[in-house]
């Protein structure tokens, strides 16, 4: 059995009629807060009987889950719906189910933003310290300068 108050499904406004585009633009149209109205219709969907659900301008916005219908169904003459929200399969409503008016749940608190824990020091940081050289390091060129051979090249460098 449900418990005093309960958010469910409203599905359907997707269903390939004539009436999805209008239940889409209804469901937009909706906000948080507003009565839904509920009917019984006949027949069956999904193996159980069938809740629309209507806006507060008396367009049908959709059915209840086929998996919840049952049990709405059997206590519609009690159970009492305002828009919670829209979702990608259609909506979802606030319904209480002992004559009460349904309200809004809490909305979430948000948590605060931390940081990332920063990566432990390095404690070998200081073992091989970098020593930065007292002048720039120049490579000798043969510009301007009679040329000199290889060898003499690596003997001028391990000079610096």
């Amino acid at each position: 059995m449900f418990s005093r108050e309960a958010s469910l499904a409203i599905v359907g406004p997707d269903l390939t009629t004539s009436r999805a585009a209008r239940r889409r633009a209804e469901i937009a149209a909706c906000r948080p807060g507003e009565p839904l109205e509920l009917k019984r219709r006949s027949g069956m969907r999904g193996g159980s009987r069938v809740v629309a659900v209507y806006s507060p301008r008396g367009i049908e916005i959709g059915y209840i889950s086929p998996r919840d219908a049952d049990r709405v169904a059997g206590l519609i003459s009690i159970t009492r719906a305002i828009f919670q929200n829209a979702d990608t399969f259609g909506a979802i409503g606030r319904f209480t189910f002992d004559g009460s008016a349904p309200a809004l749940p809490a909305p979430k608190s948000k948590t605060e933003r931390r940081e990332p824990p920063r990566p432990p020091a390095d404690e070998f940081c200081d073992i091989f310290p970098t020593k930065r050289a007292s002048r720039p390091v120049s490579i000798p060129t043969n510009r301007g300068k009679p040329q000199i051979s290889v060898g003499q090249q690596k003997v001028n460098l391990l000079e610096l």
